[in-house]
């Protein structure tokens, strides 16, 4: 994983991990689904990318293992979090 940063992610995978779950709409969807019964936390959101991208890189060749998870739990609970937690009832 390298050290520098991609428009204010740690790296472009974390940066392109996040815009294909936040900008594509299906997998948006899917991504609440998946936290309305689940904690948002390193482990499943690493499970939930790896059920969407099984070959372990975003659609665009990003290497998953070069994810800053914590990021994209950071991600999750500041942007995506109201969505979820609103779809609950």
């Amino acid at each position: 994983m390298t050290t520098k940063t991609y428009n204010g992610w740690t790296n472009r995978a974390t940066w392109n991990t996040a815009l294909w779950l936040t900008n594509d709409e299906s997998i948006y969807r899917s991504m609440i689904q998946f936290f309305k019964t689940r904690p948002c936390n390193t482990k499943t959101v690493r499970f939930f990318c790896n059920l969407l991208w099984p070959c372990t890189t975003t659609p665009d060749g990003e290497e998953l293992a070069d994810v800053c998870w914590r990021e994209i739990v950071d991600m999750i609970q500041e942007t995506v979090w109201d969505d979820i937690k609103s779809r609950k009832a």
